[in-house]
């Protein structure tokens, strides 16, 4: 593991694109509908809960989706000299115990990456993995308010690295002045004659 730097090689600009993060407010608006059609109608709770189940296991995948995407994006930009990989970022978020401090690894590599290149400022990565921590607590009492928490906090680190990337795409080679011409350094100055200059010579010649 190592930190990327402003003196590190030039970012590129990215193919990929940035997450859907909005597709992760619909599962929570799912589990709350859910919630409340429960509560009114009635309904059976063994088979709500099932659907309640596969609401939060799908929100969970689509989590997952969001961080994956959004580091094969640091990938892209870093030229694969980030050190945390899309797969790996995804990945140990299923793994019991590690997977606690893992909320907050990568969002601290994430925040200092972007901070360190200056284009955008992004709050410390602790800040962003406690909240994370605690959207994870508040599934366990609300569903749909700890999914809703989850897919806030990751709609704010997305909207950080597409301002990011539009920066990096704001100056492209392509886009930037022309170097000048060295030639123009080697070339003899040529002494221009005034028109002062020339009326004397012609009263001298007269």
């Amino acid at each position: 593991m190592f930190s990327i730097t402003e003196t590190d090689v030039p970012e590129r600009v990215p193919k990929s694109s940035p997450p859907w993060v909005w597709v992760g407010f619909l599962f929570a608006g799912a589990f709350f509908i859910l919630e409340v059609l429960f509560v009114v109608l009635d309904l059976d709770e063994a088979s709500i809960n099932v659907v309640l189940m596969l609401l939060v296991v799908g929100g969970w995948i689509y989590f997952l989706v969001c961080v994956y995407q959004i580091h094969k994006i640091l990938d892209e930009l870093s030229r694969s000299r980030y050190p945390i990989s899309p797969g790996e970022a995804a990945a140990k978020h299923i793994i019991p115990f590690y997977n606690l401090y893992w909320l907050f690894k990568w969002p601290s590599e994430l925040s200092d990456y972007l901070n360190g290149k200056g284009r955008v400022r992004i709050i410390p990565g602790a800040a962003l993995g406690l909240m994370l921590l605690l959207a994870m607590l508040l599934r366990f009492f609300d569903g749909a308010i700890g999914m809703t928490f989850v897919f806030a906090v990751m709609m704010y680190i997305s909207h950080k690295v597409k301002r990011h990337v539009k920066t990096v795409m704001g100056v492209t080679p392509d886009q930037l002045p022309p170097l000048p011409d060295p030639n123009m350094f080697s070339r003899p100055l040529e002494t221009a004659t005034s028109p002062a200059q020339g009326v004397v010579e012609d009263s001298r010649a007269g």
